[in-house]
């Protein structure tokens, strides 16, 4: 492939990207002078001031605000239930409920905050949603547990490998000797999908924790439309490269984690950082379609602004994930808005890029709308880059931009649990995305 058939976005994209590395790993950097607040500007911190949707909820039955938790206790849960009725790019409208709860597993003073989050939902594009997501500190933080597992009844379509399609071009690939242009499309998919990542973690000093858990991709009742109609697909041309089945596949096995988590709040962090680095091993033994490796890491910073107001916040985040050795079926390949909460590539709809090897950087500006905590905002922008070994096109020889703002309402003011819509835009594509929690 010719380097005129890649799009190349450097500048100030690329500028951002080091931007992001750099104010991650500045550790002890701070974005503005942290100066004690006057006695005017007490109210602006006061917690036991803020308000969260049931309190406006009680306020319209006529019965007084429920008062904020000051001192947290032990096994205390904070739940919040919310009914699901919204709309996103990948699944249309949505109907279902979602369950987040919070607690401290031991003394709150020695113990970081649990949480959990549990959904199922149906959609209009015949999709069924079941997840379970938790994040879980035992008795004085000396064991992590975290899970991520899902069963999808499935529909979406992929776009094929690498970032192609920008700007509407064409790209160039190789097969049996001949070379082929194709226009990218979307190409509709429907499957039937298992994940089952959960994570045991010890801790090995301070805030540092390592661990092993299984890490399940099993992907089954596959049905390639697109191959249906038009003869051929992304999907069906890698898996015959690779000499993978069409119709089921599985990457299963076990990864070796290593994580720092410095945030002062799980759910919604004014402050601190995350760290997740892991090496994951799929065996044939385990029930893999082929032997493999990965490599993944996740990398997460919280600066506030300014300490009279603790939700001004300026967020980034990084996370990667390489093809170490061996071949991963099509749809285990990294793609975006298939991280732990469908969470990256705003702008774009889920899983418009996806490769062998890909790299996704955002930063994000969150601040108070109202006073008493209710609203607040968000802007955005972030990057996405992939690999394509069918072109041989590299990570960062193209980048994906996205940008752009959203809407934060307090759904329990004790966790800090947002209902977060956004609009996102990207090259050739905008949508809106609902969730329950921060992006990241």
């Amino acid at each position: 492939m010719t380097k005129k058939n890649i799009t190349r976005i450097s500048g100030p994209i690329s500028r951002i990207t080091c931007l992001l590395f750099f104010a991650f790993f500045f550790h002890g950097s701070k974005l503005l002078a942290q100066e004690k607040p006057t006695a005017s500007q007490q109210d602006s911190i006061d917690q036991t001031k803020q308000i969260d949707i049931f309190d406006v909820i009680r306020k319209w039955r006529g019965k007084p605000f429920k008062p904020v938790i000051t001192i947290p206790q032990p096994y205390v849960k904070n739940i919040s239930l919310l009914p699901i009725v919204g709309y996103s790019p990948a699944n249309g409208f949505v109907l279902g409920a979602a369950i987040s709860s919070t607690s401290y597993l031991g003394d709150p003073k020695k113990t970081r905050l649990s949480s959990a989050l549990i959904n199922a939902s149906f959609t209009t594009k015949a999709q069924i949603l079941l997840n379970l997501r938790f994040d879980l500190f035992l008795k004085e933080n000396k064991w992590y547990m975290s899970g991520d597992n899902r069963l999808l009844f499935f529909s979406q379509p992929t776009y094929g490998l690498g970032i192609y399609g920008l700007q509407g071009q064409p790209y160039t690939f190789n097969i049996s000797g001949s070379s082929v242009t194709k226009i990218v499309t979307d190409q509709p998919m429907r499957f039937n999908y298992i994940r089952l990542y959960d994570n045991f973690m010890r801790r090995i000093g301070g805030q540092w924790y390592a661990g092993i858990g299984p890490m399940f991709d099993i992907d089954f009742n596959i049905k390639d439309e697109y191959l249906q109609d038009s003869g051929t697909s992304a999907h069906y041309r890698y898996s015959r490269i690779y000499g993978f089945d069409t119709l089921h596949y599985s990457a299963n096995g076990f990864a070796f984690s290593l994580m720092q988590d410095t945030r002062d709040n799980p759910v919604n962090a004014y402050k601190g950082s995350y760290i997740y680095v892991a090496y994951r091993f799929n065996a044939v033994a385990l029930g893999s379609s082929k032997a493999s490796d990965m490599f993944y890491y996740d990398l997460r910073k919280y600066i506030g602004v300014k300490s009279s107001v603790p939700r001004d916040v300026l967020a980034f985040w990084l996370w990667g994930t390489f093809q170490a050795s061996g071949t991963l079926p099509y749809l285990t390949l990294p793609a975006i808005t298939w991280d732990t909460y469908n969470r990256s590539g705003r702008g774009y709809i889920q899983g418009r890029f996806r490769g062998t090897n890909m790299m996704y950087g955002e930063m994000e500006y969150r601040f108070r709308l109202s006073q008493n905590g209710l609203f607040g905002g968000v802007v955005f922008l972030n990057g996405t880059t992939a690999s394509n070994p069918l072109t041989d096109q590299k990570v960062l020889n193209a980048i994906a931009p996205g940008y752009g703002f959203g809407l934060r309402i307090m759904m329990n003011k004790n966790d800090r649990t947002n209902i977060c819509v956004d609009y996102g835009m990207g090259d050739g594509f905008a949508g809106i995305y609902f969730n329950i929690r921060e992006t990241f």
